[in-house]
């Protein structure tokens, strides 16, 4: 039970990432879909402090519109991010489940060019906070509920559309749950509702969106190989003085290959593809992802 695919590192409840979603202010969001892969809603069922890097480069050359049709203009966007999470699992009990709590610290690059402009950028993106508890009843499920909070911590300028940081807050609860049979199957998924606030720069506000993570995969002794993506839909439109009158809702779904290596119970390495499918008011392309977790 102590594998690093069964310890999760908080994955399941918090991801930040700049990652392009036209239907949002410049084409950003504050929460990666699909960054969760296999660590959705798993958690260590033990006390303690873990780590996680995760690397990844997402481009797009296509931008569609609200059918999913490809638009006629000149768009590419490529961003390159790196994510330090440090997890700390409590001996703290609540309801028969450890409180757990993330710091989440996001440095981003963002290569992006438009019809009318251009822009390159690299710093500090949003910083995430996450407040839980994580319920292990027998060996094989994980069960967890938390709130994630986004702050506008990044570097933001109101005339730069490739700024890492959003100017606004987010608030994000999700459910997550997670089964892993150290020789059979594996899968995860977590859902969460991102409410997003005003940026009080444009008194612009990004539509709430419903995200749904999601991972499955076999167990071959120190190795797992499984398909891994996301699911989202805007619930809410758009609001503010330069919001589309449609509310430009977004909507995607992707998923691709992943692959994982257990050195020991507490150091792996992972790596995974997910190919955007379906792509509505947002870009569609590709991601790709490195994962490095241990345990101090």
């Amino acid at each position: 039970m102590m594998q690093m695919k069964t310890l999760g590192l908080a994955l399941g409840l918090s991801t930040i990432l700049l990652c392009p979603a036209q239907a949002a202010e410049n084409g950003n969001t504050q929460y990666g879909p699909g960054a969760s892969q296999f660590f959705a809603g798993a958690f260590p069922p033990f006390p303690g402090l873990y780590f996680l890097s995760q690397s990844n480069h997402y481009r797009s050359s296509r931008l569609n519109d609200g059918n999913g049709n490809e638009l006629p203009i000149d768009f590419n966007v490529k961003t390159t991010v790196e994510t330090l999470r440090f997890l700390y699992v409590t001996p703290i009990e609540l309801a028969g489940g450890h409180i757990m709590t993330q710091l989440v610290v996001p440095l981003v690059n963002v290569d992006l060019s438009l019809p009318y402009t251009s822009a390159q950028e690299f710093g500090l993106a949003d910083i995430t906070g996450t407040l839980g508890v994580t319920w292990h009843p027998d060996r094989y499920n994980t069960f967890s509920v938390g709130m994630d909070i986004s702050a506008p911590t990044g570097k933001y300028d109101v005339k730069d559309p490739a700024s890492p940081g959003l100017n606004h807050w987010s608030f994000q609860p999700a459910l997550g749950y997670h089964y892993s049979d150290p020789q059979g199957l594996e899968l995860g998924v977590v859902a969460r509702v991102i409410f997003n606030t005003e940026n009080t720069d444009t008194n612009y506000t990004t539509g709430n969106e419903l995200v749904v993570d999601y991972a499955v995969g076999w167990n071959f002794d120190k190795w797992r190989i499984g398909a891994v993506g996301y699911y989202l839909q805007q619930l809410t439109d758009d609001s503010g003085p330069t919001a589309p009158a449609d509310g430009h809702r977004g909507k995607g779904f992707a998923i691709g290959p992943s692959v994982s290596y257990s050195f020991n119970p507490a150091l792996q390495v992972s790596a995974s593809w997910q190919h955007d499918v379906v792509a509505e008011n947002r870009p569609q392309g590709d991601i790709f992802w490195i994962n490095f977790a241990t345990k101090f």
